[in-house]
């Protein structure tokens, strides 16, 4: 079967200039409030961002992907080069960084702790609340333009595609040696250890596409790729980034279908709730993520939404603060740059670029050291001073070029979010040495969807005015039904726990799955029962602790109910969780609670 391959392939590009990569800032908010809107975007963290869709033809059964691919890269523009192999002879456009601000933004896992106080607490402190945390374009190319280039390579484009140059090649003699040529030629840059491996993908007849920035562009110009082609199953050729990927590279996935998005040739894995650091807002989760990852094999994805692709209504387009008669109507540079800041289009990357060229700086006022971000803040005081030194100021133009460098990949990301019903976010962390094999998508229609909302529930048990909130025992209920027995809110308090040692033991993998197109798969890890054992450990060690006597252990290990949940057969309706009925923490109930508790006998199905 085609693989329909694409990804951010950096490989291309020199591993010196790879050791600190940045990116414009995009629609990302960089700045603090109040912060100079025309100052240089900062950093952005390492990885690789891609958005695909994926439609089948009802009438053909044939597929075309359109993926939106987001570029990371630090050091001299003129070194700038990305090649990617894909599966057929694409278009080639440019994207928007929104789309992927906005899908993240809707995706992100997060996990929050409910607080609830069974019985009353002794002297009625203020009681904090739950914790919450995180823990193609208009400018597309012609692929069918006419084909050239020289003996053994096919040059199906070679042109300008918003910022980039770009060409589209193919070998024609199943060998690289004059694709490499004609791309060093062309001023691609083509590194020593990429050479092997662009041969592999020559022998899977591969096309690649070839970018770089035009002359007289800045790394700030730079934008996502989008490319359309046709294709089988979405794929991310990491063969190629293993040259210049560091350690743990993080890779986010956005997939939009019909239905929910599997890995085929790599394990998909689900965390260990119980080692997730709910009472802080989950922080350890990518910590969490790699180490299951590692414990599964290295090769392996975390789905962390599945369901309607409607979350992305209106998330692009329409945008309500951009005006662009209004802009066009803005015949002098302070009013425009002005407008920019109302319209909020200063988030935007590709805007700065286009300023440099619309409204450059003056001589005059570069010579006083002005930096370029101050003299767009300031323009109206050098518009006062410099008006005769100002280049001539076009409004209409430069509104053109900011509709097909913003507002159109808005409106064609909206597009590409509309035109499909179903959303699958996956993300893994991987390193070089795992990179030897390519991840392959397919699509699995009978898995369920879940949120990316995470809630657990943590009984704080004061009794009848036993306990202080902050020296009550907890009994956190985990959004399986799992629970786990602490004996403070630490986290909260400031004081340290003597039993929390053993849950470090946790192994950080539940479970993981060879997925397939239907059913569940194949669980090919399983640690429930070491899960389970550890938790029992831990929940005695807690019993012991506040000093309960060994007669409230249950030597069968039969499992309690969680505080708040239905009865236990025999319990004659009673809750067997109120606290406050009882005259301190030994009392009976309290007792069977503490010795019993532990993960359900009969663990959860897979995700």
């Amino acid at each position: 079967m085609r693989r329909a391959y694409v990804g951010l392939l950096l490989g291309a590009v020199s591993v010196g200039a790879w050791h600190a990569p940045a990116r414009a800032c995009g629609g990302f908010f960089c700045d603090g409030p109040g912060s100079n809107p025309f100052a240089p975007p900062p950093i952005a963290q390492t990885g690789e961002n891609i958005v695909f869709g994926v439609t089948q033809d009802p009438t053909t059964g044939t597929q075309t992907v359109e993926a939106h691919i987001q570029i990371f890269y630090s050091g001299p523009a003129d070194k700038f080069s990305w090649i990617v192999p894909v599966d057929a002879a694409p278009t080639v456009g440019v994207g928007s960084d929104s789309m992927f601000t906005a899908v993240a933004g809707v995706t992100k896992p997060t996990f929050y702790t409910e607080t609830v106080v069974e019985g009353t607490c002794k002297a009625e402190p203020q009681l904090p609340g739950g914790y919450s945390g995180s823990g193609g374009s208009s400018a597309a190319a012609d692929a069918a333009a006419s084909p050239g280039g020289p003996p053994g390579v096919q040059v199906i484009f070679s042109g300008a595609v918003g910022p980039y140059q770009t060409a589209v090649i193919h070998s024609t003699d199943r060998t690289s040696s004059e694709l490499v040529k004609w791309l060093k030629d062309n001023g691609y840059y083509v590194g020593a250890d990429a050479v092997s491996i662009i041969d592999e993908y020559v022998l899977e007849n591969k096309y690649f596409v070839a970018v770089r920035l035009q002359n007289g562009k800045d790394v700030q110009s730079i934008q996502p790729v989008v490319l359309k082609f046709s294709g089988s199953d979405p794929c991310v050729p990491l063969r190629l980034t293993a040259i210049a990927a560091l350690n743990d590279l993080r890779i986010n996935l956005w997939v939009l279908g019909a239905s929910r998005a599997v890995p085929k040739n790599y394990f998909e894995i689900k965390l260990d709730d119980a080692k997730l650091n709910w009472l802080q807002g989950g922080f350890n989760y990518g910590q969490l993520v790699k180490e299951a990852a590692d414990e599964a094999g290295g090769n392996a994805f975390i789905a962390e939404y599945a369901g309607t692709a409607r979350i992305l209504d209106k998330a692009l387009w329409p945008n309500a603060s951009i005006d662009l008669d209004a802009l066009r109507a803005q015949a002098e540079p302070p009013g425009y740059l002005q407008a920019l800041v109302s319209q909020r289009l200063t988030t935007y990357a590709p805007l700065l670029s286009l300023l440099r060229v619309y409204i450059p700086e003056p001589q005059v006022v570069k010579d006083q050291g002005v930096p370029e971000a101050q003299f767009y803040s300031n323009n109206q005081l050098y518009w006062q001073q410099y008006r005769t030194a100002f280049a001539p100021f076009d409004p209409a133009k430069l509104t053109d070029e900011i509709d097909r460098a913003i507002v159109a990949p808005l409106r064609d990301g909206q597009a590409l979010f509309d035109a499909h019903p179903y959303l699958t976010s996956l993300a893994t962390y991987i390193s070089p040495i795992e990179m030897t094999r390519d991840p392959i998508f397919i699509f699995n229609d009978e898995l369920p969807s879940f949120s990316n909302v995470h809630k657990a529930t943590a009984h704080v048990m004061c009794g009848a005015e036993r306990f202080r909130y902050c020296e009550a025992p907890v009994q956190l209920v985990l959004p399986d039904g799992q629970f786990i027995w602490q004996e403070h809110l630490f986290s909260y308090c400031g004081k340290p726990s003597t039993t929390d040692g053993d849950l470090l033991d946790l192994p950080s993998l539940d479970s993981a799955y060879q997925r397939a197109e239907g059913g569940e798969g194949t669980r090919v890890a399983d640690n429930s029962g070491l899960i389970a054992k550890t938790l029992l450990q831990h929940n005695r060690a807690v019993a012991a602790a506040l000093a309960l006597p060994p007669s409230a252990l249950a030597p069968d290990g039969t499992p309690a109910s969680p505080v708040g949940s239905s009865p236990p057969v025999g319990n004659n309706g009673a809750c067997g969780c109120r606290v406050a009925d009882a005259p301190g923490v030994a009392s009976a109930t309290l007792a069977l609670l503490l010795g019993l508790a532990l993960i359900r006998g009969s663990r959860r199905r897979g995700r």
